[in-house]
């Protein structure tokens, strides 16, 4: 990968206007604070506008109505902070190894591994395992029986792959997530305890996924565990047996779903959203942080309720002014109390 760039190349890239000197200089990425004459930086936010006047970038990724506050280079976007994400593809600091197998690596005999794969030391790839071409697997990785990757997926190390999950192409696993493991099904057994019911399904994910750091996807009890087309996890998400998650939804750090919920298409769970088991989501929903879904949503739109009963989130942010009234309120009304006993004595 190039180590510098003219801003002509950065601006073909991403179908941006540029103005400015089409040769300057640009080898590296930076906030407007820290950037300098080589660095491209971007404004998203009108709050950072203010910073515009001081920075060193040699080149701003902005909005039309602002390109005028910056003297140099400005590749003009309607949106910046989508041409931002974009951008960051051309300045990723990760190592690329090798296309080699580790000298530590176990591998099944019955294993299909593309040529031109990764593997990393201590990984373990089980038995009728199907790897497909440019995955990266990382150090101290499992991959299990019969499971498959499609081309160009990136276990991160430490990743626990049980039997029987397959995977699309370019999904990223992250270190610490397990996939595939049982899902938490117990029966009582009558006597005070309980007999476990073993999950005998697989997990399906589908393409372009991201899976956050020591996040768990279980395994189905029946059936399969379903992932959609370009979900996004965050770290420590919990998603457990016979979920189905449509495609694009995404889901913040902490955000749980208990078993068999259906989630519809483009969802989003902030971070510690939960939904309770046996649910449906219509596509596009929103729920916001620490709320909790009791009941089946039919309808697209923000919901949030923390410990209230779910309600549309502009209900919910209205009665929240009340809430916080309510003490101002009781006063009110204690000495309007006094005044009506006193009148009447």
């Amino acid at each position: 990968m190039k180590t510098a760039y003219r801003a002509a190349e950065l601006a073909d890239f991403l179908e941006l206007e540029l103005r400015g000197c089409p040769d300057t200089p640009i080898s590296g990425l930076a906030t407007l604070e820290d950037a300098g004459a080589s660095d491209i930086s971007f404004v998203a936010n009108p709050r950072y506008l203010a910073l515009l006047k001081d920075s060193g970038a040699g080149a701003v990724i902005l909005s039309a109505e602002h390109a005028d506050r910056f003297p140099r280079v400005c590749l003009v976007s309607h949106n910046p902070y989508l041409s931002y994400a974009k951008l960051t593809q051309w300045f990723v600091t990760a190592p690329q190894p090798a296309r080699e197998i580790h000298s530590s690596a176990v591998i099944s005999s019955d294993a299909v591994v593309a040529s031109d794969c990764y593997i990393g030391p201590c990984a373990v790839i089980g038995a009728g395992v199907s790897i497909g071409s440019g995955c990266y697997i990382g150090a101290n990785s499992t991959i299990g029986e019969r499971s498959s990757l499609g081309s160009g997926c990136r276990i991160e190390s430490n990743v626990t792959i049980y039997h029987d999950v397959a995977m699309g192409c370019q999904v990223t696993v992250h270190g610490g997530s397990v996939i595939g493991a049982d899902g938490f099904g117990f029966a009582p057994d009558g006597d005070g305890g309980w007999q476990k019911i073993h999950q005998i399904g697989g997990v399906k994910i589908g393409d372009r996924v991201e899976i956050g750091a020591c996040s768990t996807i279980d395994r189905g009890a029946i059936g399969d565990t379903v992932i959609g087309s370009g979900v996004i996890l965050d770290n420590h998400v919990q998603i457990a047996h016979n979920v189905r998650l449509g495609d694009n939804v995404a889901m913040a750090a902490y955000a749980a779903i208990a078993g068999s919920s259906v989630i519809g298409d483009n969802c989003v769970l902030a971070g510690d959203a939960a939904v309770y088991g046996h649910l449906q989501l219509a596509d596009r929903v929103q729920v916001t942080a620490r709320s909790t879904v009791t009941k089946s949503i039919t309808e697209s739109g923000s919901y949030s309720n923390a410990a209230l009963p779910l309600m549309k989130s502009g209900r919910w942010r209205r009665n929240a002014v009340g809430f916080a009234q309510l003490a101002t309120l009781a006063s009110r009304l204690d000495a309007l109390d006094k005044r009506t006993r006193s009148s009447d004595d």
